[in-house]
C-alpha cells in the first residue's frame, strides 16, 4: 500500500500532535458532561477505499445502529471529520446531558451534534494550530445508519489514497461509547506531509 512518503518521524509527529489535540479535547468534553473520560491512542494510517472499508467494518459492529456526524473542513490541510456513536450510546448522552429519563429523538439528535461539534472543534483546531496553519468548518451532517456502512458512493470517487486517523472516546460511568474518524486524501496527504516537514524544521533548527 502506498505510504506517500511519509516516514516514521512524520508519523510520530502526527501522533503527538494528535495526542495533544486529544488531550484537549477529553478535557472539554469532560467540562460538558461532568463526568471523567478518556481517548484512546489513535491508530494512523495511510490506505485507499478498500482498506478504509475493511477498518471501518473492524472498528463499528455491523450489528448496531449507529448515528454518524460527518463534517468537512477545509485549509491548506482538509478532509472530513466523522463522529460515530451507537443508538445505545446516544440515548445514554441524550438522558445525560439533558437530565431527563426519556429523551426524545430531538434531544438525542441535538446532544450527538452538540458533542461532535466540540470533538471536531477542538481536535482539529489544535491540530492544525500546532502545525501553523487555519481551518474552515463546514455545516455538519448526522444521519442514523443501519450497520457500519459509512461511506456513501460518492465518497467512493472523492477518495483514492486516504490517511486514517481513529480514536476511541469512552466515559464509562454513562455507557458513552464513539469513534472518531478523521480521513484526508490525495493532495491532502502531501499537503498534511509539508506541514509535518516545517513542524519537524522548527523542532531541530
Amino acid at each position: 500500500m502506498e505510504q506517500r512518503e511519509f516516514s516514521e518521524d512524520h508519523l510520530d509527529i502526527l501522533r503527538e500532535l494528535m495526542n495533544i489535540a486529544m488531550g484537549n479535547a477529553t478535557a472539554s468534553i469532560a467540562d460538558l458532561l461532568q463526568a471523567f473520560g478518556k481517548m484512546h491512542i489513535p491508530k494512523i494510517l495511510i490506505s485507499d477505499m478498500e482498506g478504509l472499508h475493511e477498518y471501518i467494518r473492524s472498528a463499528i459492529p455491523d450489528n448496531q445502529r449507529h448515528y454518524v456526524t460527518k463534517q468537512l473542513f477545509g485549509g491548506f490541510f482538509s478532509g472530513e471529520f466523522l463522529f460515530v456513536i451507537s443508538e445505545e450510546s446516544a440515548l445514554n448522552l441524550g438522558h445525560h446531558l439533558y437530565d431527563v429519563t426519556q429523551p426524545s429523538d430531538g434531544d438525542i439528535l441535538d446532544a450527538v451534534v452538540e458533542l461532535t461539534n466540540i470533538l471536531s472543534a477542538t481536535i482539529i483546531s489544535r491540530l492544525t494550530e500546532e502545525l501553523n496553519t487555519k481551518v474552515q468548518f463546514f455545516v455538519p451532517s448526522t444521519d442514523l445508519i443501519a450497520g457500519n456502512d459509512l461511506i456513501s458512493p460518492e465518497d467512493l470517487l472523492n477518495y483514492h489514497s486516504i490517511i486514517i486517523i481513529n480514536t476511541r472516546m469512552e466515559f464509562q460511568n454513562h455507557n458513552i461509547n464513539g469513534q472518531i474518524f478523521i480521513l484526508t486524501k490525495d493532495e491532502m496527504i502531501d499537503s498534511l506531509k509539508a506541514l509535518i516537514d516545517r513542524k519537524l524544521e522548527e523542532l531541530y533548527a
